[in-house]
């Protein structure tokens, strides 16, 4: 009796199934082949073949996870791909011919990251309509960053919230980041992307105005050591322009007219670049220095974004600069851009 009991009660509980269990269904109009599922790194975790733009996943999710479903398998090239965020549930993956990209429904998360993807998308194309103006598209810009943050505080709870805050992290400020962090649930909070965020803030706090500089140390073009703190003790120096940037980046191209400029006008009264690049290309590195005429301290320990120093100052985007007062060792202003620049250091050493 007690072995017939413990069948039928495992073929109920197999009956009702697991709690966690999700279903992925795919309609991709003239879809052909395997269509794969990876995770964050790429991996491949499951696959499933395609009959007439059809497929299907069955798993279980102990956790919801992002993972991306494509025709892909990371060494292929594919013709489509939807970023799915795999919770229990049934999903549905939809897209027709006409349409660029996919819609992807049918739970919590999805469902959140899906009318927050068409509502951004109904602004972004009025955006860059030719004959929306100036002052619509200021508009329009509020309404983008009001839409974000209010999907953000509202998925605050799962990982669209998460994945949807670290795309806009590096245009907030410190304070802003970390009271949307406070917002977060405690388990969103353990996740190791809000973490990595946190350490970022703490070092960016360490670089901000008023705060004392890092002292950090690159080979030149000749690969002689040359510190930052014996730039900014150097006799005659009086501001040193602490610059990131790389010979491939188009806004650090951009900037190069005006550091030439500034520093024209102001070197002669104790305003001094030390420059940072990213390049892991030694020669394109140093013709774009030539080719530019650009003066100034130049070092580079040729590895990219690991480069340590701007690692030291947490360095997420560039071009990105620090205005460090020699006298005092403090920094007196953050990223000077175009013509902020030379109005910053005129304001600083006169005319």
């Amino acid at each position: 009796m007690k072995k017939l009991l413990y069948v039928a009660s495992a073929a109920l509980m197999a009956a009702c199934g697991n709690p966690n269990s999700y279903t992925i269904k795919g309609n991709v109009e003239g879809l052909e082949g395997t269509m794969y599922m990876m995770d964050e790194s790429r991996n491949i975790i499951d696959s499933a073949k395609v009959e007439k733009g059809q497929f299907k996943f069955k798993g279980v999710a102990e956790q919801p996870t992002y993972v991306t479903v494509s025709d892909s398998n990371g060494k292929t090239r594919g013709s489509m791909g939807a970023a799915v965020y795999l919770e229990p549930g049934q999903i549905t993956i939809v897209k027709t011919e006409a349409e660029k990209t996919a819609n992807v429904t049918g739970t919590k998360i999805n469902d959140a990251s899906h009318a927050y993807a068409t509502a951004a998308k109904t602004l972004i194309d009025e955006f860059r309509k030719a004959e929306t103006t100036d002052e619509r598209r200021e508009e329009l810009n509020k309404a983008y960053e009001k839409l974000t943050l209010e999907a953000i505080d509202q998925n605050n709870d799962n990982l669209f919230g998460v994945n949807l805050f670290m795309s806009q992290v590096m245009g907030l400020t410190n304070q802003e980041a970390k009271a949307l962090i406070a917002k977060f649930s405690e388990a969103m909070q353990n996740t190791e992307a809000i973490k990595e965020v946190k350490k970022i803030i703490a070092a960016r706090e360490k670089t901000e105005v008023g705060q004392p500089y890092i002292n950090i140390e690159q080979p030149d073009e000749d690969g002689k050591m040359i510190s930052l703190q014996s730039v900014i003790e150097k006799k005659g120096n009086k501001y040193v322009l602490l610059d990131f940037w790389a010979s491939w980046c188009g806004p650090c191209m951009g900037e190069v007219p005006y550091l030439v400029d500034t520093y024209k006008a102001f070197h002669k009264k104790g305003f001094e670049i030390y420059g940072v690049s990213l390049d892991d290309n030694k020669e394109k590195w140093q013709a774009a220095v030539k080719d530019k005429k650009m003066k100034w301290i130049h070092v580079s320990d040729l590895n990219a974004w690991t480069n340590t120093a701007a690692r030291t100052y947490s360095v997420q985007s560039i071009p990105s600069n620090y205005l460090i007062d020699c006298q005092s060792g403090k920094i007196v202003a953050t990223n000077l851009r175009g013509e902020e620049l030379g109005e910053k250091i005129k304001e600083l050493l006169g005319k």
